[in-house]
């Protein structure tokens, strides 16, 4: 018994110090802060919504966070998770309000009890505070767990009130009796105290039992990783170590046969991609070489250009540097990253060779998405990207692959001597009937005169931009002429950060199927 009642304690306190931790640690974040003194109510919101992601990573396993609810300092509240009422809310941010905080508190909110812990800001002035709880029911739950024959009588208190127990008969730190035993402690760093009595012959069964499954658990998890590292180098690290293998010697200019499949799904499915895209490039060279000799008109060499620019932006050597990473991650045991890295890779590669013209543009956030968490795996996370898209632009569409380029140069060329702090902020926002899509960066920039000179030549001669950093502004260039004539605009000058600010215009596209038809 003794022993079952310290491996309650000790969860308990873990997972209720671990709630005072998440609460101290998302006070301290800096976007939360921000949040917590906004006082306008739409603002408010739509900070709030951005800050789902910063939960996710902070409550990942601990299943003992039911709620966690965010009052701004104009009575605003945001549920970043849970089920709570309003007025629950609003009852629990008036309980807050009277109270010293940080601190842990007990409460009954929708006919349940909650226990939790409440952090606010330290300039009172502004107001704002973060509440993270944890129901009284989820708790009995892991007691029960601890205790399937109910011989455990728990209670934890609060000073004078009991705040959580699994039976109606309560022991509230009293004395030994001759036929039970008695465990009383202070959880964690929290104000709650625990006890827990059982009869003695309880304590005799627990560790018989307690052994017991300590051996058969030993034997399950020796036989199940045995089972899984065999399946594992099967379906994952042979097929990779043969995909790295391939594409090594791969030779997009002169490869004749089809990469073979490994007898893996998801690796099949790459490689699939890649036959594919060698498949399109070998189509398009032809196209070009044929063009090059009939001396096509100059819509055909616009079309020239994109195909180089996908040839340049996904390439062999890209998948190599890509895969190798992922097999790095899968030696260090980050499986979950590298599966994600190999999904990004396909989705990407499924994207560029997409036949469409036109992507919806809160797809085309999406692939982005997908490139920045590949190209991150290269730099070791040193960039940081914020996407600002606003919400009525889902319903329209744009060309394909126009921001991906930006986003590359400024990566490739503007951060190409800083190890940290890269920042790209890339923000969509509807203008009459046109869209402006800006993207920032604080990498090295140009100068002035570079930048005046650069803006010149885009209105005037774009032929002139052949240099290699260029080739993706004469791209986009050309694609917008192209697309909207003198209604698709590209403009370039120097960041508030000192790096470059690229802008693009476009009109409004509702309908992808009926533009193309027209154009």
């Amino acid at each position: 018994m003794e022993q079952a009642a310290r491996q309650i304690i000790e969860r308990l306190g873990m997972e209720l110090s671990q709630v005072e931790r998440v609460a101290r640690s998302l006070r301290q974040n800096a976007d939360i802060n921000t949040l917590m003194r906004e006082q306008d109510s739409y603002n408010f919101f739509t900070l709030a919504g951005k800050a789902v992601s910063l939960i996710d990573e902070e409550i990942y396993n601990l299943e003992f966070i039911d709620s966690i609810i965010l009052f701004g300092s104009g009575n605003n509240f945001y549920r970043l998770s849970g089920r709570l009422g309003n007025r629950s809310c609003m009852r629990l941010l008036n309980a807050v309000n009277n109270l010293n905080t940080p601190c842990h508190l007990s409460i009954e909110l929708d006919n349940k009890r909650f226990i939790g812990y409440a952090d606010s800001l330290n300039d009172t002035k502004h107001g704002g505070a973060i509440v993270i709880l944890t129901e009284e029911e989820k708790i009995l739950g892991m007691l029960r767990s601890y205790d399937q024959s109910g011989s455990l009588l728990v209670t934890i208190t609060a000073g004078n009130e009991v705040i959580a127990a699994n039976t109606n008969k309560t022991y509230l730190f009293v004395p030994d009796t001759h036929n039970r035993q008695l465990v009383q402690s202070r959880l964690g760093i929290t104000p709650y105290r625990i006890s827990i009595t059982a009869d003695e012959g309880y304590m005799r069964d627990s560790f018989l039992y307690f052994l017991f499954a300590a051996l058969i658990t030993a034997v399950i998890f020796g036989i199940v990783l045995s089972a899984y590292t065999r399946i594992l180098n099967r379906s994952f690290f042979n097929p990779m170590v043969n995909v790295i293998g391939s594409i090594k010697t791969l030779n997009t200019d002169a490869q004749k046969e089809n990469l073979p499949h490994v007898q893996s799904e998801e690796f099949d499915s790459l490689i699939d991609k890649i036959n594919e895209m060698l498949l399109n490039i070998k189509t398009k060279n032809m196209e070009v070489k044929a063009a090059q000799l009939r001396a096509m008109n100059a819509e055909i060499e616009k079309q020239k250009a994109i195909i180089f620019s996908l040839k340049k932006q996904i390439n062999a050597h890209f998948f190599i540097n890509t895969l190798n990473i992922v097999k790095l991650l899968a030696e260090q045991g980050e499986l979950e990253k590298a599966q994600a890295v190999v999904m990004g890779l396909t989705s990407l590669i499924r994207y560029v060779y997409d036949r469409e013209d036109f992507i919806n543009i809160w797809e085309e956030l999406g692939t982005l998405e997908n490139y920045i968490m590949i190209m991150n795996s290269w730099y070791d996370g040193k960039l940081n990207v914020d996407f600002d898209f606003d919400d009525l632009l889902m319903e329209y569409y744009i060309p394909r692959m126009i921001l991906q380029p930006i986003i590359e140069n400024s990566i490739i060329h503007g951060f190409k001597e800083m190890n940290a702090g890269c920042f790209i902020s890339v923000k969509a926002q509807i203008s009459g009937n046109c869209v402006i899509i800006t993207v920032n960066d604080n990498g090295r920039g140009l100068s002035r005169e570079e930048i005046m000179s650069l803006n010149e030549k885009l209105k005037s001669n774009p032929e002139d931009l052949q240099g290699f950093e260029n080739i993706a502004l004469l791209n986009i260039k050309n694609r917008l002429h192209f697309y909207f004539s003198d209604s698709g605009r590209l403009t370039i000058k120097m960041s508030d950060s000192g790096g470059l600010e690229v802008s693009v215009l476009m009109p409004l596209i509702a309908e992808k199927e009926t533009y193309v038809e027209e154009k």
